[in-house]
C-alpha cells in the first residue's frame, strides 16, 4: 500500500492517498494511554511498503515490532538511537558542513544544549562565534578523523588560554592569525572571539570546554565522529529510518533537533537537484514531536514540503505543550498547515475547547417550555408551545474529554468532519505480531559502501594538501652555495 490510514468509518478504513491537496500533512493529538502507537505510528509503518519513512520511536518499540517486516518488504532499514548511542548508526553533524552559515547552526544547537533562552547574553554569544571558528578551522585544517566534536575539543585543549598572562595574543589567536587572512576560520575568529578582552577569554573558553565535553564521553564520541549513510539517502533510496529518543531524558534535545533539521535541509538541497521532486517519496512520522525541541522555519517546511514529495505525520500529547514552546501565534500557524487533524483523546480544558471550536456550531430547535390557553366565544381551549432555534457545538467541551478509548474524531480542511474507530494494528495486520521481533540493543551499525568511499577520497585529498605545504616548505628553504651566499649578501649592501 501507498498512502496513509486515518481510521475505521462504517466498517471501512479511511486512507488517505499521496495526491491529497492542499497537503500531506497530519496532525495526531492524544495523550498517554490513546494508542498513539498501535493506532497511528505502527499501522501506518506496516502500511507503507512504497515510500521511505522516517520515524521517531520514543522507546523502541516500533523498531522492535517492524524492522524485520520492513527489510521483508525491501527497505534499507537503519537507527539513529539517541537513547542508547551504541547500538545505533553513526551521525557526524559536521559532515552536512558546506557553507559558514551551516556551521553557525551546528555551533548554535551545541552552545543551546547548555544555555536556556533566559541566558543567552554575551557570554553566549561569544561560546558560539567561539565554537563555528574551530568547527570551520577542523574543517578545513585537521585530517579527516579530526573533524568532528572530538577534534575541537583536542583543539580547544591544546591552545587553552592562560588567564595569568595578559598584553599578548594567546595560543588559539596566534593559531588562527596564522591562517590567510581570507580564510573563513579565521574571520570568524576575528570577528568574534577575537574581540574579547581579559579574563572573559579564558573563561568562556572553559564554558565552551563543558559544553562540548558533554559530547565527548567515549560513547557519545564515537557516534558523532563519522556518519554511517548519508542523510540524502532517504530521498534516494527505499530507507525505514527509525530515530529513538529518550523519554524522560533531554540531554540530546539540540542534536536530536540538530538531526532533523539538517534532515530536512538535506532532502530539499538534493530535491533542487532533481526537478524539485524527491527521487523517492518521504513520510515523516513525528510521534512526541515536543520533544524534538524548536525549529525555526517548521511552518515553512510543513507549507512546501509536498511539492518536494514529502507528507508529514506530527503527533503530539496537548494543543499546550505546542503552544509553549512556539508560542500561540506559531503554534496556531504550524496547526492550520495540517490538511488533516485527528484528535484521539483529549486530557486537559485547551485541546478539548481547540477540537470543539473546529467541529463548529449545528442549529438545534429548543422548546421553551412556555404554553398559552386562549377561549373562543364557543367557549373552546386552544394550547400552544413555544420554540425557537438556537446554536450549539456538535460535541462539548466534556464530551470530546470523555470520548471512548476505541473512538477518534477526524478534521478535514474541505471536508465535513467524522467520527471514526481508531485503526488499531494488531486488529489490520493481525499476523504481523507473531513475527519475530528485533532487540534493539543488538543492533549494530554497519557503514554504507559510499561512504566508505567519501572518507578515502577525503583522506586522499588531504595527504595531497599535505604534499603540496610540504613541496611549497621546500621551494622557499633551498640551500645555496658560499659563492651564491656571498653575491647575495653584497647585493644587500647595495640595495643599502
Amino acid at each position: 500500500m501507498n498512502g496513509t490510514i486515518l481510521g475505521i468509518v462504517n466498517g471501512k478504513v479511511l486512507y488517505q492517498n499521496n495526491n491529497t491537496k492542499p497537503n500531506r500533512n497530519i496532525l495526531v493529538v492524544g495523550g498517554s494511554g490513546s494508542y498513539k502507537t498501535q493506532s497511528v505510528v505502527m499501522t501506518n509503518v506496516f502500511n507503507e511498503t512504497e515510500n521511505s519513512i522516517v520515524v521517531t520511536d520514543p522507546k523502541g518499540e516500533v523498531f522492535e515490532t517492524t524492522a524485520k517486516i520492513k527489510i521483508a518488504q525491501g527497505y534499507q532499514v537503519h537507527v539513529i538511537n539517541f537513547a542508547n548511542m551504541a547500538h545505533s548508526d553513526r551521525y557526524n553533524p559536521f559532515d552536512y558542513i558546506e557553507k559558514d552559515i551551516n556551521a553557525e547552526t551546528v555551533a548554535n544547537k551545541i552552545v543551546e544544549s547548555e544555555n536556556k533562552d533566559s541566558q543567552k547574553d554575551v557570554w553566549f554569544s561569544t561560546q558560539r562565534q567561539l565554537l563555528k571558528a574551530l568547527i570551520l578551522y577542523v574543517l578545513n585544517h585537521r585530517p579527516p578523523v579530526d573533524r568532528n566534536l572530538s577534534g575541537v575539543l583536542n583543539v580547544l585543549q591544546e591552545y587553552d588560554v592562560d588567564p595569568k598572562v595578559k598584553g599578548e595574543d594567546s595560543p588559539l589567536d596566534k593559531l588562527f592569525l596564522s591562517l590567510d587572512m581570507n580564510d573563513t576560520a579565521r574571520r570568524a575568529y576575528e570577528l568574534g572571539f577575537k574581540k574579547t578582552k581579559g579574563e572573559m577569554k579564558a573563561g568562556v573558553i572553559g564554558s565552551l570546554l563543558a559544553t562540548v565535553g558533554k559530547f565527548t564521553d567515549k560513547e557519545v564520541s564515537d557516534f558523532l565522529s563519522f556518519s554511517d549513510f548519508d542523510l540524502k539517502d532517504v530521498g534516494r533510496k527505499k530507507v525505514m529510518l527509525y530515530v529513538i529518543i529518550p523519554v524522560m531524558d533531554n540531554t540530546y534535545e539540540s542534536i536530536i533537533n540538530l538531526f532533523f533539521s539538517q534532515l530536512f535541509d538535506e532532502l530539499y538541497k538534493l530535491a533542487s537537484n532533481h526537478g524539485s521532486k524527491l527521487e523517492k517519496p518521504v513520510d515523516f512520522i513525528l510521534d512526541e514531536f515536543q520533544n524534538l525541541g524548536k525549529f525555526p522555519k517548521y511552518e515553512e517546511f510543513l507549507a512546501t514540503c509536498r511539492g518536494y514529495g514529502i507528507g508529514v505525520t506530527t503527533i503530539l500529547q496537548d494543543i499546550v505543550k505546542l503552544r509553549s514552546l512556539y508560542t500561540k501565534e506559531r503554534a496556531d500557524s504550524i496547526l492550520g498547515l495540517h490538511a488533516v487533524k485527528i484528535c484521539l483523546s483529549a486530557s486537559e480544558k485547551e485541546t478539548a475547547d481547540y477540537f470543539k471550536e473546529l467541529l463548529d456550531k449545528a442549529t438545534v430547535k429548543v422548546e421553551t417550555g412556555s404554553e398559552s390557553t386562549s377561549r373562543s366565544k364557543e367557549t373552546s381551549t386552544s394550547v400552544s408551545d413555544s420554540y425557537s432555534y438556537t446554536g450549539r457545538f456538535l460535541m462539548t467541551r466534556n464530551e470530546i474529554m470523555q470520548m471512548p478509548d476505541t473512538q477518534s474524531l477526524i478534521f478535514f480542511n474541505n471536508k465535513r468532519p467524522l467520527k471514526a474507530k481508531k485503526a488499531f494494528q494488531f486488529q489490520l495486520f493481525p499476523n504481523a505480531s507473531s513475527l519475530a521481533t528485533f532487540n534493539q540493543n543488538d543492533y549494530h551499525y554497519v557503514t554504507e559502501p559510499s561512504q566508505k568511499a567519501k572518507e578515502q577520497n577525503k583522506e586522499t585529498e588531504w595527504k595531497e594538501k599535505q604534499l603540496q605545504v610540504e613541496v611549497k616548505k621546500q621551494t622557499y628553504a633551498v640551500p645555496t652555495t658560499e659563492e651564491e651566499d656571498n653575491t647575495l649578501d653584497d647585493m644587500d649592501e647595495q640595495d643599502i
